[in-house]
């Protein structure tokens, strides 16, 4: 059976439990061999990150500690130069041959696609799995709705079989966290409880990150 490999990327500034959530959840309704989380290096089109790239790493282990089949992958923080998700995934094409990608997103990012980097050529390269984000916009532009037409499946059977290309809105998994939420929270001194591993909470207070302190 072809090896089916779950990748997400991000800026993880920080990664909070509705990135775990949804990697391991993803990971059991595809029946995924693993999920990739990739943290951003040098990003195109947002603004720079607040914590170094060495801390996110550190979060990330910390947060992935007890889960087997999710994989931190620094392959963007060690490329020199802007990260583009198509660099990224040509790579993992090349490293996993004959293995089937999928790129696991919210709908509020799935909705920008069309100001990615060559993103047309992401649709031969993976499928993309949409998560539907409560309270952020997620309305596509004329050019990536017309993209999508004919692409979007709600059958796990018909996901498989094609090799890439398509795009399955994953069921159950609306995920209303985000890293802007949890600094927003640091910032006005409020608790973290249900956001963040106790380990990563444990982290951004050793390391005084996002504010001086981090209260639970």
């Amino acid at each position: 059976m072809r090896m089916r490999i779950g990748i997400m990327g991000g800026m993880f500034d920080p990664v909070h439990l509705g990135h775990t959530t949804v990697a391991r959840n993803a990971c059991d309704f595809l029946d995924l061999d693993h999920v990739r989380l990739v943290p951003c290096g040098v990003p195109n089109h947002r603004d720079l990150t607040l914590c170094s790239a060495e801390q996110r790493l550190d979060m990330l282990q910390l947060a992935t500690r007890d889960h087997t089949r999710l994989v931190v992958d620094d392959r963007e923080v060690r490329r020199a130069g802007t990260s583009y998700t198509v660099d990224t995934l040509s790579e993992l094409q090349a490293e996993f041959p004959g293995s089937d990608l999928y790129f696991i997103l919210g709908s509020d990012a799935f909705s920008t696609l069309d100001r990615w980097h060559r993103w047309r050529q992401l649709f031969e390269l993976c499928h993309f799995i949409v998560i539907r984000r409560p309270g952020f916009s997620d309305s596509p532009g004329a050019d990536l709705e017309e993209a999508v037409k004919g692409r979007r499946v709600t059958d796990r059977a018909r996901l498989f079989a094609a090799q890439s290309g398509l795009v399955f809105q994953m069921p159950g998994l609306d995920s209303p966290m985000s890293s802007s939420l949890v600094r927003q929270r640091i910032d006005s001194n409020q608790p973290l409880d249900n956001l963040l591993d106790p380990a990563v909470a444990h982290y951004l207070r050793q390391h005084q990150l996002y504010r001086n302190a981090v209260t639970h």
